[in-house]
């Protein structure tokens, strides 16, 4: 579909925007949408992630760490989550992603994600 305008319909459960290479887009056409459980969005094709807290019922959302970090600074995750996922790309250090993935799951009082250091040598290379 061209447009988030043109997948809002009333039975509407999930929703995917991926790579979208016009102006940033607008959830509003789905916002009052009352089966809307799922929606991941590609980096840089939402125009305001806050919008996404006014979409009550969802149950799964994916993100990447840049919007991600925009809801919880506004402290605007919807709280009806039962699952997350953060969209990153191949270049992207895992550490800091570790640190967002233990804030969400810490908002929902879930174990955090362990992390282990291991040093030493592998010897030297053939």
């Amino acid at each position: 579909m061209s447009s988030v305008e043109a997948a809002a319909h009333s039975a509407l459960e999930v929703l995917s925007i991926g790579v979208w290479e016009g102006e940033p887009l607008s959830l509003e056409p789905v916002l009052d949408l009352p089966r809307l459980r799922t929606f991941r969005a590609s980096p840089g094709t939402l125009a305001d992630p806050l919008e996404i807290s006014r979409l009550t019922g969802l149950e799964f959302l994916e993100l990447c760490p840049q919007d991600w970090r925009v809801l919880l600074d506004a402290d605007a995750v919807p709280r009806s989550l039962l699952a997350a996922g953060i969209e990153v790309r191949n270049d992207v250090d895992p550490l800091p992603v570790v640190d967002l993935a233990n804030e969400i799951l810490a908002r929902w009082d879930r174990p955090l994600i362990t992390r282990t250091t291991l040093e030493g040598s592998l010897g030297p290379m053939p």
